[in-house]
């Protein structure tokens, strides 16, 4: 039995919008939003180099359901490209491009076999010979609540070549994204020999073969770090899954601390040396999400948030110049001042009080967490906060801490 090669993508989501985009100058802009086609661009190109058998895209290759004529015809050619290599592509459509919406159809090359909305079964063949039966079904409608895991049928026989299943959905228990709910175990009863599965956007496996590739292309600030497609060997004694980098601007998240710097000058240059570890080659540029820790003098001046979005701004000036480019759209202080572990020391001081109530609830997480469901059973608080649970107690009093400190210092200036 012939050994394969293939790409395993999923989560296109070809013609998305990206609001951290705003307040970009207009090159970053356009750079950014059109990241996901770049990423698309590479992964193809990627596909021709590594001589691969096939590419697997499980659903969601267009952001909106109506898909546009615009971004149907890029995509065909993409796939035009890859006809040219004898590449096939095997896709399913799921909830955020199903089948039953009404838009212009583009029609799709020959190499490209789309799968239906009732589970079929599709064969590849590899130098004549049948080599892989691969499994699928497109989303009818955006929403999907039954298992259709369950309805994979695999065609047993002597000389069953290797078997491949395609789905776009998520485990049962995770509530979040509830699509096309399964258990592992659906899908290990299969004994299909790899799952190809989209729709969550986090890289991750359930098992050596059952795989999420995440999106290609991050779009927002809960999308972080590398993102591409997963490089699967599979034969019949193993499989070796491998990630591969196909994006070009990463959203990053970031952390930079105040601590010893005694001016804006020696702050920014730290900043710039922590930024330069996501300036790698292959990116053209990085989205930061950078947020401000530490304690120290500076903590002052960054509490003014006039003084800290034109900081900001600086870098951001110095940003858009560099190669790889960075922007930073989102800056946020969590410092606080030298002068607090001054006035906590006062036995009978506010500020003291406060520390020692911090220190105590850190000892005691477990008061958090029943001080949090206590204030979820109000309706005001449900209004405010979608947290059910305490996931860090701890993060949460230092963040309380923080913004008393920050309360009290300004009182006080007003005061005097």
């Amino acid at each position: 039995m012939e050994p394969l090669r293939f790409i395993h993508a999923a989560d296109l989501h070809l013609g998305s919008t990206i609001p951290a985009a705003a307040g970009a100058p207009s090159l970053l802009k356009q750079q950014l939003e059109d990241s996901i086609y770049t990423a698309v661009d590479n992964m193809v190109k990627d596909a021709i180099q590594l001589e691969v058998d096939f590419i697997i895209i499980a659903g969601d290759l267009f952001d909106q359901d109506n898909r546009s004529l615009r971004n149907q015809l890029y995509l065909k050619t993409q796939f035009q490209t890859l006809q040219k290599h004898d590449i096939p592509v095997y896709v399913i459509f799921g909830n955020h491009d199903p089948v039953h919406k009404k838009y212009a159809p583009a029609g799709w090359p020959e190499n490209v076999h789309i799968f239906d909305t009732t589970p079929e079964m599709k064969i590849f063949h590899k130098k004549g010979e049948e080599a892989a039966f691969i499994y699928g079904c497109s989303y009818e409608k955006r929403t999907l609540h039954q298992n259709i895991a369950k309805q994979y049928n695999k065609k047993e026989g002597t000389e069953a070549p290797l078997q491949i299943g395609l789905l776009h959905g998520q485990e049962r228990r995770n509530t979040d994204h509830a699509y096309a709910p399964f258990d592992k175990e659906d899908l290990l009863e299969k004994e299909f020999d790899y799952w190809a599965l989209g729709h969550i956007h986090t890289r991750h496996s359930l098992a050596n073969h059952i795989c999420y590739p995440g999106n290609i292309q991050a779009r927002h600030r809960n999308e972080p770090g590398d993102k591409g497609y997963l490089y699967v060997h599979l034969d019949e004694e193993k499989v070796d899954v491998s990630f591969r980098s196909a994006s070009v601007i990463p959203f990053i998240k970031m952390e930079t601390s105040i601590d010893g710097h005694l001016s804006f000058d020696s702050l920014t240059n730290q900043i710039l040396e922590d930024i330069s570890a996501y300036q790698i080659v292959n990116r053209i540029g990085v989205w930061l999400d950078i947020t401000l820790k530490g304690k120290g003098s500076l903590s002052l001046h960054l509490q003014e948030e006039k003084e800290l979005q034109e900081w900001k701004e600086a870098l951001n000036e110095i940003g858009a110049v560099d190669s790889p480019f960075f922007h930073i759209y989102r800056l946020t202080n969590q410092t606080i001042p030298d002068d607090m572990t001054i006035h906590s020391n006062g036995e009978n001081h506010f500020l003291g009080d406060m520390t020692k109530a911090a220190l105590h609830l850190k000892d005691n997480p477990e008061q958090v967490e029943n001080e949090w469901k206590e204030l979820m059973q109000h309706p005001a608080a449900r209004t405010y906060l979608s947290a059910s649970e305490v996931e860090d107690p701890a993060a949460i009093i230092d963040e309380a801490q923080r913004l008393l400190w920050e309360m009290w210092g300004k009182e006080k200036t007003n005061e005097d």
